[in-house]
């Protein structure tokens, strides 16, 4: 018998007609009751205001290769085009190629703040454009074919997967909504499917894996990683700080062996800073025998050490 997953069921609530006609019944009564106010420039009776939301939409309306300024993504073959995983030709050796739509200026990060942290689930059309027109970006230049830019087969992409305790607290999954929202509106780049490949680990199994690997002594060195888990208060912490953070957080989830075996996947997250939540992911597609392509993110910002994200030569960068 299969059991749905709880994380989709709520989605697809989310998503249906008769939770949208609640919602902006419930949003207009508000309104009247407790205005709300733009979350970038403060103006009342709106979530973002027309002038806000052209400046968002100007911010991630073009996709860049947001690689260089992340220090933990991890080093991959490229080819002559700086693509990953294309062929049997290896060029050069660098980070794994990552896509954003935006940076993460005060436009982007005050949508993104709000959509993730303070229930504005109302702002997830113009941060899931966002999303769209990364991905398609990413699937024209990061997945080519002997014919040209564009998969050959079918692409998996893999987001990222939310912990437990941050989706009860918010009463949603941020980035799962959006890459739902696209796939229910045939919004996703042609020749793709959403899948789920990998899962959190809970902090009482990392802490006990830890134990196993080495001792007490283990415990000791991963325990505080393991107990504040990738999203507890990673703003701010160093490259390493982040890496043990993340370091054995994600395994693959059921029957992802069989899934991801010689499939071709990208990863996709919220924000880009040193790469290591997405490196950890690669880790576990790896593990399951899949080729991971790249990265997409909805917005790129500058690292701990101050490097800003760049653009690398490659297709479709200027």
């Amino acid at each position: 018998m299969n059991i749905p997953d709880p994380s989709s069921v709520l989605d697809r609530i989310v998503l249906g007609r008769s939770y949208r006609r609640a919602a902006d019944a419930l949003t207009a009564f508000a309104a009247i009751v407790l205005p709300s106010s733009c979350v970038i420039c403060g103006q009342w009776d709106t979530s973002l205001c027309p002038g806000c939301s052209a400046v968002f939409r100007r911010a991630t309306s073009r996709p860049f290769r947001a690689e260089a300024g992340a220090e933990s993504l991890p080093d991959v073959a490229l080819d002559a085009a700086g693509t990953a995983g294309s062929g049997d030709r290896t060029d050069a050796y660098g980070p794994l190629p990552v896509v954003a739509a935006g940076r993460y200026g005060r436009a982007v990060s005050g949508v993104l703040l709000a959509y993730k942290n303070h229930g504005h689930v109302d702002l997830a059309a113009p941060v899931e454009a966002a999303l769209a027109g990364a991905l398609h970006e990413a699937v024209t230049h990061l997945c080519r074919s002997p014919d040209g830019p564009g998969p050959a087969r079918q692409v998996l992409l893999v987001p990222v997967p939310g912990r437990a305790s941050s989706q009860r607290r918010r009463g949603y999954d941020p980035l799962m909504l959006l890459l739902s929202r696209l796939e229910r509106r045939g919004g996703l780049p042609a020749g793709t499917r959403l899948v789920a490949g990998a899962r959190q680990v809970s902090p009482a199994a990392r802490l006990s894996g830890a134990l196993m690997r080495g001792g007490v002594g283990g415990v000791l060195r991963d325990g505080l990683a393991a107990l504040s888990g990738p999203g507890g208060g990673q703003k701010g912490l160093g490259r390493r700080r982040r890496r043990a953070n993340v370091l054995r957080s994600m395994r693959a989830g059921r029957h992802a062996r069989a899934l991801l075996a010689d499939r071709d996947c990208i990863i996709v997250d919220d924000v880009l800073t040193t790469g290591a939540t997405i490196g950890e992911l690669h880790r576990v597609l790896r593990g399951g025998g899949a080729r991971v392509l790249g990265g997409v993110v909805i917005a790129a910002t500058s690292s701990p050490a101050g490097a800003r994200p760049g653009t690398v030569p490659g297709p479709g960068t200027g």
